[in-house]
Protein backbone atom coordinates (compact mmCIF):
# COMPACT_ATOMS: atom_id res chain seq x y z
CA UNK A 1 0.00 0.00 0.00
CA UNK A 2 1.15 3.67 -0.47
CA UNK A 3 0.80 5.47 2.06
CA UNK A 4 2.59 8.23 0.68
CA UNK A 5 -0.21 8.97 -1.60
CA UNK A 6 -2.05 9.66 1.44
CA UNK A 7 0.36 12.37 3.24
CA UNK A 8 -0.83 16.03 2.60
CA UNK A 9 2.51 18.66 2.73
CA UNK A 10 0.84 21.11 5.47
CA UNK A 11 2.54 24.55 5.43
CA UNK A 12 2.33 27.00 8.41
CA UNK A 13 1.44 30.49 7.08
CA UNK A 14 1.35 33.20 9.29
CA UNK A 15 -1.53 35.07 10.05
CA UNK A 16 -3.79 33.01 7.46
CA UNK A 17 -7.39 33.37 7.65
CA UNK A 18 -9.95 31.71 5.98
CA UNK A 19 -12.22 33.34 3.95
CA UNK A 20 -14.80 31.01 5.06
CA UNK A 21 -15.48 30.26 8.71
CA UNK A 22 -16.59 26.30 8.17
CA UNK A 23 -15.50 24.63 11.22
CA UNK A 24 -14.99 20.83 11.84
CA UNK A 25 -18.24 19.05 12.58
CA UNK A 26 -16.39 17.79 16.01
CA UNK A 27 -15.31 21.51 16.79
CA UNK A 28 -19.19 21.79 18.70
CA UNK A 29 -18.13 24.94 20.45
CA UNK A 30 -16.65 26.69 16.86
CA UNK A 31 -13.63 28.06 19.04
CA UNK A 32 -11.51 26.22 15.34
CA UNK A 33 -10.07 23.62 18.17
CA UNK A 34 -10.92 19.85 18.83
CA UNK A 35 -11.02 19.56 22.49
CA UNK A 36 -10.82 15.74 24.32
CA UNK A 37 -13.89 16.00 25.17
CA UNK A 38 -15.25 17.00 21.62
CA UNK A 39 -13.61 14.15 19.83
CA UNK A 40 -14.66 11.97 22.49
CA UNK A 41 -17.77 12.48 21.73
CA UNK A 42 -17.58 12.62 18.31
CA UNK A 43 -15.83 9.21 18.48
CA UNK A 44 -18.45 7.45 20.56
CA UNK A 45 -21.00 9.06 18.15
CA UNK A 46 -18.86 7.42 15.07
CA UNK A 47 -18.72 4.10 16.70
CA UNK A 48 -22.42 3.75 17.35
CA UNK A 49 -22.56 4.43 13.94
CA UNK A 50 -24.81 7.75 14.80
CA UNK A 51 -25.62 10.75 13.03
CA UNK A 52 -24.34 14.29 14.23
CA UNK A 53 -25.79 17.08 15.36
CA UNK A 54 -28.99 16.75 13.56
CA UNK A 55 -27.06 15.81 10.23
CA UNK A 56 -28.69 13.16 7.62
CA UNK A 57 -24.95 11.47 7.08
CA UNK A 58 -23.49 9.02 9.70
CA UNK A 59 -19.92 10.05 10.81
CA UNK A 60 -17.62 7.97 8.35
CA UNK A 61 -13.97 6.60 9.58
CA UNK A 62 -12.33 9.52 7.53
CA UNK A 63 -14.23 12.09 9.33
CA UNK A 64 -13.11 10.51 12.99
CA UNK A 65 -9.89 10.17 11.96
CA UNK A 66 -9.37 13.69 10.71
CA UNK A 67 -10.75 14.82 14.17
CA UNK A 68 -8.52 12.89 15.92
CA UNK A 69 -5.36 14.21 13.52
CA UNK A 70 -6.71 18.14 14.51
CA UNK A 71 -7.21 16.95 18.05
CA UNK A 72 -3.53 15.28 18.41
CA UNK A 73 -1.74 18.08 17.38
CA UNK A 74 -3.67 20.57 19.76
CA UNK A 75 -3.84 23.82 17.34
CA UNK A 76 -5.86 25.82 16.11
CA UNK A 77 -6.88 24.56 12.25
CA UNK A 78 -8.40 26.22 9.14
CA UNK A 79 -10.63 25.63 6.86
CA UNK A 80 -9.03 25.29 2.98
CA UNK A 81 -11.25 25.43 0.10
CA UNK A 82 -9.16 24.26 -2.31
CA UNK A 83 -8.95 20.76 -0.80
CA UNK A 84 -11.37 18.12 -0.65
CA UNK A 85 -13.35 16.38 1.60
CA UNK A 86 -11.92 16.61 4.99
CA UNK A 87 -8.69 17.10 4.26
CA UNK A 88 -9.92 20.36 4.13
CA UNK A 89 -9.25 20.81 7.22
CA UNK A 90 -5.41 21.26 8.16
CA UNK A 91 -3.62 21.97 11.42
CA UNK A 92 -2.22 25.63 11.40
CA UNK A 93 0.67 23.71 13.20
CA UNK A 94 1.32 20.63 11.49
CA UNK A 95 3.53 20.51 8.85
CA UNK A 96 5.98 22.36 6.55
CA UNK A 97 7.55 21.63 3.55
CA UNK A 98 10.58 23.18 1.77
CA UNK A 99 11.69 24.34 -1.18
CA UNK A 100 13.45 21.24 -2.27
CA UNK A 101 10.25 19.27 -1.11
CA UNK A 102 11.50 17.83 2.32
CA UNK A 103 8.12 17.33 4.43
CA UNK A 104 8.67 18.33 8.29
CA UNK A 105 6.10 17.08 10.90
CA UNK A 106 5.33 18.91 13.95
CA UNK A 107 6.07 17.40 17.02
CA UNK A 108 4.89 18.52 20.81
CA UNK A 109 6.93 18.80 24.11
CA UNK A 110 6.62 15.79 26.39
CA UNK A 111 7.89 13.20 28.54
CA UNK A 112 8.77 9.54 28.03
CA UNK A 113 10.36 6.33 28.91
CA UNK A 114 13.74 5.94 26.63
CA UNK A 115 14.99 2.52 26.41
CA UNK A 116 13.60 -1.34 27.14
CA UNK A 117 12.07 -3.74 29.36
CA UNK A 118 14.03 -6.01 30.34
CA UNK A 119 11.89 -8.31 28.86
CA UNK A 120 11.74 -7.11 25.48
CA UNK A 121 12.73 -10.03 22.96
CA UNK A 122 16.00 -8.53 21.10
CA UNK A 123 16.94 -6.06 24.20
CA UNK A 124 20.33 -4.98 24.32
CA UNK A 125 22.22 -4.04 27.12
CA UNK A 126 23.00 -0.35 26.31
CA UNK A 127 19.07 0.45 26.38
CA UNK A 128 18.68 1.23 30.29
CA UNK A 129 15.24 2.83 30.76
CA UNK A 130 14.97 6.47 32.19
CA UNK A 131 12.54 8.96 31.84
CA UNK A 132 13.33 11.61 29.42
CA UNK A 133 11.65 15.20 29.34
CA UNK A 134 11.60 17.27 26.07
CA UNK A 135 10.88 20.99 26.73
CA UNK A 136 10.76 22.16 23.20
CA UNK A 137 8.54 20.93 20.37
CA UNK A 138 10.60 20.66 17.17
CA UNK A 139 9.79 19.32 13.66
CA UNK A 140 11.19 16.18 12.22
CA UNK A 141 11.43 14.88 8.94
CA UNK A 142 8.58 12.67 7.40
CA UNK A 143 10.76 10.93 5.62
CA UNK A 144 15.26 10.02 5.33
CA UNK A 145 16.55 11.85 3.11
CA UNK A 146 16.09 11.42 -0.63
CA UNK A 147 18.34 10.70 -3.40
CA UNK A 148 16.93 13.36 -4.93
CA UNK A 149 16.66 15.80 -2.41
CA UNK A 150 20.62 15.22 -1.73
CA UNK A 151 21.50 15.75 -4.99
CA UNK A 152 19.37 18.92 -5.10
CA UNK A 153 21.56 20.46 -2.45
CA UNK A 154 24.78 18.94 -3.08
CA UNK A 155 25.21 18.39 -6.87
CA UNK A 156 25.88 14.71 -6.53
CA UNK A 157 24.38 11.27 -5.53
CA UNK A 158 26.84 9.30 -3.35
CA UNK A 159 24.34 6.30 -3.01
CA UNK A 160 25.16 3.07 -3.51
CA UNK A 161 21.40 1.94 -5.12
CA UNK A 162 21.81 4.79 -7.22
CA UNK A 163 19.73 3.18 -9.70
CA UNK A 164 16.58 3.13 -7.13
CA UNK A 165 15.79 6.47 -7.59
CA UNK A 166 15.04 9.56 -6.34
CA UNK A 167 12.20 8.94 -3.95
CA UNK A 168 14.47 6.31 -2.40
CA UNK A 169 16.92 7.26 0.19
CA UNK A 170 20.31 8.55 0.42
CA UNK A 171 23.17 6.12 1.89
CA UNK A 172 26.91 5.67 1.74
CA UNK A 173 26.82 8.92 3.27
CA UNK A 174 28.88 10.04 6.51
CA UNK A 175 28.00 12.17 9.77
CA UNK A 176 30.28 14.67 8.34
CA UNK A 177 28.82 14.42 4.75
CA UNK A 178 25.14 15.03 6.42
CA UNK A 179 26.40 18.19 8.17
CA UNK A 180 28.04 19.61 4.93
CA UNK A 181 24.45 18.55 3.44
CA UNK A 182 23.00 20.50 6.19
CA UNK A 183 25.14 23.49 6.11
CA UNK A 184 24.44 24.01 2.27
CA UNK A 185 20.29 23.60 3.02
CA UNK A 186 19.91 26.22 5.93
CA UNK A 187 22.39 28.50 3.08
CA UNK A 188 19.72 28.05 0.54
CA UNK A 189 16.28 28.30 2.80
CA UNK A 190 17.86 31.07 4.80
CA UNK A 191 18.01 30.06 8.43
CA UNK A 192 20.34 28.28 10.57
CA UNK A 193 17.57 25.17 11.73
CA UNK A 194 17.85 22.71 10.19
CA UNK A 195 19.81 19.71 12.14
CA UNK A 196 19.76 16.13 12.91
CA UNK A 197 17.80 15.11 15.74
CA UNK A 198 19.28 14.32 19.63
CA UNK A 199 19.17 10.40 19.72
CA UNK A 200 16.08 11.43 22.51
CA UNK A 201 14.15 13.59 19.88
CA UNK A 202 14.59 10.58 17.71
CA UNK A 203 13.43 7.72 19.89
CA UNK A 204 10.14 10.09 21.29
CA UNK A 205 9.30 10.51 17.49
CA UNK A 206 9.91 7.26 16.70
CA UNK A 207 7.74 6.03 19.88
CA UNK A 208 4.84 7.94 18.94
CA UNK A 209 3.50 7.59 22.68
CA UNK A 210 3.91 4.03 22.54
CA UNK A 211 5.76 1.80 24.32
CA UNK A 212 5.51 -1.41 22.36
CA UNK A 213 9.11 -2.64 20.74
CA UNK A 214 7.58 -1.23 17.41
CA UNK A 215 4.77 1.28 17.20
CA UNK A 216 2.34 -0.97 15.92
CA UNK A 217 3.06 -3.85 18.42
CA UNK A 218 5.54 -6.35 19.67
CA UNK A 219 7.97 -8.72 17.42
CA UNK A 220 7.38 -11.91 17.28
CA UNK A 221 10.76 -12.79 15.12
CA UNK A 222 13.84 -11.02 16.39
CA UNK A 223 15.87 -12.70 13.22
CA UNK A 224 15.19 -11.99 9.68
CA UNK A 225 12.38 -14.51 9.84
CA UNK A 226 9.04 -13.20 8.64
CA UNK A 227 7.65 -10.74 11.14
CA UNK A 228 3.66 -9.17 10.56
CA UNK A 229 4.16 -6.12 12.43
CA UNK A 230 7.80 -5.10 11.00
CA UNK A 231 6.36 -5.97 7.61
CA UNK A 232 3.87 -3.68 7.89
CA UNK A 233 6.73 -0.63 9.66
CA UNK A 234 9.67 -1.32 7.40
CA UNK A 235 12.45 -2.81 4.88
CA UNK A 236 14.36 -5.14 7.18
CA UNK A 237 16.20 -8.35 6.34
CA UNK A 238 13.17 -10.13 6.58
CA UNK A 239 11.53 -8.23 3.58
CA UNK A 240 14.07 -6.89 1.45
CA UNK A 241 17.83 -7.13 0.17
CA UNK A 242 18.36 -3.53 -0.78
CA UNK A 243 17.13 0.08 -0.06
CA UNK A 244 13.33 0.72 -0.91
CA UNK A 245 11.54 4.22 -2.07
CA UNK A 246 10.55 5.96 1.30
CA UNK A 247 7.16 5.96 2.51
CA UNK A 248 5.75 2.73 1.15
CA UNK A 249 5.16 0.90 4.74
CA UNK A 250 2.89 2.25 6.90
CA UNK A 251 3.78 5.35 9.07
CA UNK A 252 3.83 5.73 12.66
CA UNK A 253 0.39 7.69 14.50
CA UNK A 254 2.78 10.88 13.92
CA UNK A 255 2.93 10.24 10.35
CA UNK A 256 6.19 9.11 10.17
CA UNK A 257 7.77 6.85 8.03
CA UNK A 258 10.54 4.34 8.05
CA UNK A 259 11.52 4.65 11.08
CA UNK A 260 11.77 1.50 11.32
CA UNK A 261 14.40 -0.39 8.97
CA UNK A 262 15.34 0.60 5.22
CA UNK A 263 18.20 2.89 6.27
CA UNK A 264 20.15 3.35 9.93
CA UNK A 265 19.68 7.19 10.54
CA UNK A 266 22.43 9.53 12.23
CA UNK A 267 21.75 11.40 15.23
CA UNK A 268 23.43 14.67 16.98
CA UNK A 269 24.57 12.79 19.32
CA UNK A 270 28.34 11.02 20.55
CA UNK A 271 26.99 7.49 21.86
CA UNK A 272 27.38 6.66 25.34
CA UNK A 273 25.62 4.73 27.99
CA UNK A 274 22.55 5.96 29.33
CA UNK A 275 22.29 7.30 32.71
CA UNK A 276 19.38 5.85 35.62
CA UNK A 277 18.61 9.26 36.71
CA UNK A 278 15.37 11.49 34.55
CA UNK A 279 16.93 13.88 32.63
CA UNK A 280 15.36 17.04 30.58
CA UNK A 281 16.69 17.62 27.14
CA UNK A 282 19.63 15.40 26.76
CA UNK A 283 22.42 16.00 24.25
CA UNK A 284 24.65 13.45 24.82
CA UNK A 285 28.67 13.52 26.23
CA UNK A 286 30.66 16.35 24.51
CA UNK A 287 33.00 14.52 22.56
CA UNK A 288 33.27 10.70 21.79
CA UNK A 289 34.84 8.13 19.01
CA UNK A 290 31.34 7.19 17.76
CA UNK A 291 28.11 8.56 16.48
CA UNK A 292 25.09 7.37 17.31
CA UNK A 293 22.83 5.55 14.82
CA UNK A 294 18.88 4.56 14.61
CA UNK A 295 16.20 2.91 13.21
CA UNK A 296 18.26 -0.49 11.74
CA UNK A 297 17.86 -1.28 8.37
CA UNK A 298 17.62 -4.09 5.46
CA UNK A 299 20.67 -5.32 5.97
CA UNK A 300 20.67 -5.67 9.70
CA UNK A 301 21.25 -8.63 10.98
CA UNK A 302 17.60 -9.44 12.84
CA UNK A 303 14.17 -7.35 13.04
CA UNK A 304 15.22 -6.20 16.72
CA UNK A 305 18.11 -4.05 15.32
CA UNK A 306 14.90 -2.27 14.09
CA UNK A 307 13.03 -1.33 17.62
CA UNK A 308 12.22 1.71 18.74
CA UNK A 309 14.47 1.20 21.69
CA UNK A 310 17.51 -0.49 19.48
CA UNK A 311 20.97 1.60 19.23
CA UNK A 312 23.86 1.04 17.34
CA UNK A 313 27.30 3.62 16.34
CA UNK A 314 29.58 4.34 13.81
CA UNK A 315 32.52 7.00 13.13
CA UNK A 316 31.90 10.44 11.80
CA UNK A 317 34.22 9.46 9.00
CA UNK A 318 32.26 5.94 8.15
CA UNK A 319 29.49 4.78 5.18
CA UNK A 320 27.73 2.31 4.28
CA UNK A 321 25.33 1.39 1.92
CA UNK A 322 22.95 0.95 4.52
CA UNK A 323 23.09 3.92 6.58
CA UNK A 324 21.40 7.37 5.75
CA UNK A 325 19.46 10.36 7.65
CA UNK A 326 16.40 12.47 8.86
CA UNK A 327 16.66 16.03 9.41
CA UNK A 328 14.72 18.50 12.43
CA UNK A 329 13.66 21.87 11.75
CA UNK A 330 14.51 23.35 14.98
CA UNK A 331 11.33 25.76 16.29
CA UNK A 332 12.77 26.66 20.26
CA UNK A 333 13.94 30.23 19.64
CA UNK A 334 10.17 30.62 17.66
CA UNK A 335 8.43 29.77 20.89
Amino acid sequence: MKYLSTLIAFLIIPGFISAQEIFHPADTNEDKKISSQEFDAYNKAWQKNQSWNNSSKNIQVDDVTRAGYLFSFGEDYYYDENETGTLQWKSKKAMITNSIGMNFVYIHPGTFIMGSPPDEPGRETDETRHVVTLTNGYFIQTTEITQGQWKEIMGNNPSVFNTCGDNCPVENITWNNVQSFIDKLNQKEGTDKYRLPTEAEWEYAARAGTTTAIPNGQMIETSCEYDSNMDEMGWYCGNADKTHPVAQKKPNKWWLFDMHGNVWEFCQDWYDSYPVDPVVNPVGPGSGPYRVLRGGSWRSPGANSSRSASRHNISSKSYYNNVGARLVYNVQNDQ
